[in-house]
């Protein structure tokens, strides 16, 4: 099937070592930390696919020619290099990786043109077989020339585009061109463009075009009008949201460890708490015991003094009385020789068994208590320590508090500079998107059709509803009921827009579109450039540390299983970019790329580090 591979992305110059990414055939993946140049490389292969313009980097001083290597269907190779700010494509029919000095064997323009075939996007669909294919422009029959970069926007998908809530059949909000988005897609479903018409647009079509080109001017002069006037150009706002973006990493990472500390200093109060309460409770009931075993020592102390008293009483009365017996009653001729005595020793004997039984009681009560007082002796000198522990913990809790307020401000402050920042760089894209609008106007190149177009047969629809649900499967992401409606061009899961669910799924949801729909036009051997690259399709919902999702429908394998799907089932080419790590097995099969910022470890960047800041490094590290 006609398709197209790529081989190599290489940044060269004077002086200046090559920076460059060979692509594998099946994956290539590059990863790793922040501001390393990862999104680049998904920004320079766009640039050399037709791009208007690529926003430089600071790494990248130096390079003035960008190589793009790329396999044609017919298995040749060639070579395609761009300037930095250049609108010419230059094309060598050689796989070439160094700085180019001979002439080249064909030049093309960047911007695509139906007018002259001397452009790089109907070279490209040339190659594979669709150059000359129309697109609906309207709903009464207007079609257009296919452009490379219709296609591309279904198969390379930037950072920005991943996570937005416009449909990934669409290039942006608004309804200008949406008709020739979805268009785009009916074509890769179905294989067929819409059928030919005449080659000039009517008078009619032509008072139209100037109305709508008037409109054109009035919105891009308002957004004009928002723009902050002290904010810079586009390239000045995109450095100042690099340098954000890397300011927020570091004040994240400051502020994750404080966290961290916070939160285990807080655990650590909690147990103390805990602790402290048991302790206290413990106290509570030994105090309890003590007491009421006070009350019973002193019960026995004061029944032995009436034992003693009643020996003694008895014994008295028993020898000085006569008369009736004092303690049997018995009358005097009742009584036997020595019957005081008798009785007087039988008091004596039950007074001692009953002092020795309650003089034992007392004594093991006495032990008791003892025991009961240097337990809590104990519970006192523990529960002490950790008062004071608690203490520390309190006023260490306290000085983290105080530490993190300052790092929270500048979070705060970072993510409005960002949003502001963002916004600015929406409305220059804005911009950009009508004045391309226009300028395809202005071109002149939408043509009438004889009859109005037609949308994409419901059981090719319903087919790559399937292809999606299997691709969503082979994720292990828990979807049923995954929908293409062609007449909002919106993606459903179940009753709920792709746009109504958070970042992590709708980047899960357009990446999976991306795949099935290279995967459904490679087996039904339709036209497609025959590659996807994707950037920061998992990122989104992976926190280190942490459970990386709390949605039940993504779990924590779908990393897993993303990268082995692309890698074991995809039938296309796939280059991912993402910060997280991959599998091991993946490491050890694919080609991967890991960019560290460390000029020690693995790969500093895209960009080789130059020996100053390698020198700076270590200055840093104190190496």
């Amino acid at each position: 099937m006609p398709n197209l591979r790529l081989l190599h992305l290489t940044f060269a110059g004077i002086g200046r070592d090559p920076a460059r990414v060979v692509f594998d055939p099946k994956l290539t993946v590059i990863y790793g930390a922040s501001d390393t140049g990862k999104s680049f490389v998904t920004e320079a292969i766009d640039y050399m696919l037709g791009a208007r313009k690529l926003s430089m980097i600071p790494e990248a001083e130096g390079y003035t020619q960008i190589l793009l290597g790329l396999q044609l269907p017919d298995s040749s190779v060639i070579t395609l290099m761009r300037g930095p700010q250049s609108s010419k494509v230059s094309v060598y029919n050689a796989d070439l990786r160094e700085l180019i000095y001979r002439a080249a064997d064909l030049e093309l323009t960047a911007q695509h043109s139906a007018r002259s075939s001397k452009n790089l996007s109907r070279y490209l669909l040339e190659r594979i077989g669709l150059d000359g294919s129309l697109i609906s422009t309207n709903d009464t029959g207007g079609t257009k020339l296919l452009g490379f970069r219709d296609l591309l926007h279904l198969c390379l998908i930037s950072e920005t585009r991943m996570v937005s809530k416009v449909s990934p059949v669409l290039r942006a909000t608004g309804t200008s061109g949406q008709t020739a988005h979805k268009s785009v897609l009916k074509l890769l479903l179905t294989g067929e463009g819409e059928p030919p018409a005449g080659d000039r647009p009517s008078p009619g079509q032509r008072r139209v075009h100037k109305g709508k080109i008037s409109l054109l001017d009035e919105l891009i002069l308002d957004l004009q009008r928002q723009l902050d006037p002290n904010g810079g150009n586009e390239a000045e706002l995109a450095g100042q949201l690099r340098r954000v973006l890397t300011h927020q990493d570091e004040a994240a990472l400051s502020l994750r460890d404080i966290t961290g500390l916070h939160a285990r200093a807080v655990a650590r109060r909690a147990e103390l708490s805990v602790t402290l309460g048991q302790y206290e409770q413990r106290l509570g009931e030994v105090d309890d015991l003590l007491g009421r075993f006070g009350l019973l020592r002193n019960q026995y102390e004061s029944d032995l003094a009436r034992l003693e008293m009643v020996n003694e009483a008895g014994s008295l009365l028993g020898y000085f009385r006569t008369g009736t017996c004092v303690f049997c009653g018995a009358e005097p001729e009742h009584q036997s020789a020595n019957h005081d005595s008798q009785e007087t020793t039988a008091l004596h004997t039950a007074v001692y068994a009953e002092s020795t039984k309650t003089q034992q009681l007392l004594s093991d009560l006495r032990l008791t208590i003892d025991d009961l007082r240097v337990q809590r002796e104990e519970l006192v000198g523990k529960h002490t320590v950790h008062v004071v522990r608690a203490q520390e913990t309190d006023q260490s809790i306290a000085h983290i508090e105080d530490d993190m307020q300052p790092l929270q401000n500048e979070a705060a402050e970072l993510m409005t500079a960002r949003s502001r920042v963002e916004a600015q760089l929406g409305l220059h894209r804005r911009i950009q998107e009508l004045e391309d609008v226009r300028a395809g106007l202005v071109a002149d190149g939408a043509v009438p059709g004889g009859r109005p177009s037609t949308g994409i047969p419901a059981g090719i629809v319903a087919e790559f509803d399937r292809a999606i649900e299997r691709t969503l499967e082979q994720w292990q992401v828990r979807l049923h009921d995954v929908s293409y409606d062609q007449y909002s061009a919106e993606l459903f899961v179940g009753d709920h827009a792709r746009a109504g669910h958070g970042k992590g799924m709708r980047a899960v949801l357009h990446a999976s579109f991306a795949v099935s729909l290279a995967e459904y036009c490679l087996g039904k051997e339709h036209r497609h450039p025959g590659f996807v690259v994707l950037d920061s399709p998992l990122v989104t919902y992976r926190q280190p540390g942490i459970r990386r999702t709390d949605d039940p429908d993504l779990p924590d394998s779908v990393i897993d299983y993303f990268y082995r799907d692309l890698f074991r089932r995809f039938t296309g080419q796939a280059v991912v970019v993402e910060n997280g790590d991959p599998p091991a097995d993946i490491v050890e099969q694919a080609h991967v790329y890991m960019f560290s910022r460390d000029p020690h470890d693995h790969r500093f960047g895209f960009f080789p580090v130059l020996p100053d800041t390698v020198a700076d490094e270590d200055d840093a590290a104190g190496r």
